[in-house]
């Protein structure tokens, strides 16, 4: 039996730590990335499985992502599912904007997951079926009031999917862009939020076990892209062809006091 090697960015939390527990239990051999060694070290401790490697490393750093990937490289020999999860929320209107944060967002969110990319580019050559699973958001299709960096970056993950699904279909590499909707884990309680803006109803939230499971079967059937909420996929088409339609339903969905635009 081949065993599929797999890395996991974000992999210390949420879903990405979801994501690495359910690959190891399928039978992966699994690259766990993130910037807490501690946690990353209890989360391998606790995986099904042997050969499981920890690396810590902070992807706004250009050189220590270079460094994980060569250390992957020398212990995996290549590699058949990159899952690109790692990334930080912002909640501010624009006006709150701190440049210092915003460049923080773009950093993690959207350079971090082109180098990782980048380089993992060598060992997807190297691997089996090779698969790329990117993290996006349903926001990345239909931004949402008071977290438009977010939106922005998650659009810009969006985005890359696109360009790289054709950059590396020669290299028969399937890209898949995962977009999921609220999801039960610590991400709202640990953003930026400087003027307390009120957090979503989390009553009908995902489990992060079940945004795992659709990247387990994007690397078992990759498909392009993959919307968890299909109102959310809706509204995202019904943006680009009625705004204003689009703008109203919104609204009345979030809640928190905003009011479509009368002009």
């Amino acid at each position: 039996m081949v065993v599929r090697r797999a890395l996991v960015t974000g992999a210390s939390s949420g879903i990405g730590a979801a994501t690495a527990r359910l690959l190891a239990t399928e039978g992966y051999r699994v690259g766990l990335l993130a910037r807490r060694r501690e946690r990353l070290d209890a989360l391998c401790a606790e995986l099904e499985g042997e050969g499981h490697l920890v690396l810590p490393c902070d992807l706004t750093q250009a050189e220590e992502i270079a460094s994980a990937l060569l250390k992957l490289e020398e212990a995996f020999g290549g590699l058949d599912l990159l899952v690109n999860n790692a990334g930080m929320g912002y909640r501010a209107r624009v006006e709150e904007l701190d440049p210092s944060l915003l460049e923080q967002v773009f950093a993690a969110n959207v350079r971090g997951l082109l180098l990782a990319c980048q380089g993992a580019l060598p060992l997807l050559r190297k691997g089996v079926s090779p698969v790329v699973v990117n993290l996006s958001s349903v926001v990345g299709r239909r931004g949402v009031p008071g977290q438009a960096a977010y939106c922005a970056s998650k659009a810009a993950v969006t985005s890359i999917g696109e360009s790289l699904r054709v950059e590396w279909s020669e290299e028969e590499i399937a890209v898949c862009t995962l977009s999921p909707a609220l999801t039960a884990t610590g991400f709202f309680g640990s953003q930026p939020n400087p003027s307390e803006l009120p957090d979503p109803d989390m009553s009908h939230a995902a489990a992060p076990a079940e945004v795992a499971a659709h990247v387990l079967a994007l690397d078992r059937a990759p498909k392009p892209e993959l919307t968890l909420r299909k109102k959310w996929h809706w509204l995202g088409v019904l943006s680009a062809i009625a705004p204003r339609v689009a703008d109203r339903l919104l609204v009345k969905r979030v809640g928190g006091g905003w009011s479509a635009p009368k002009r």
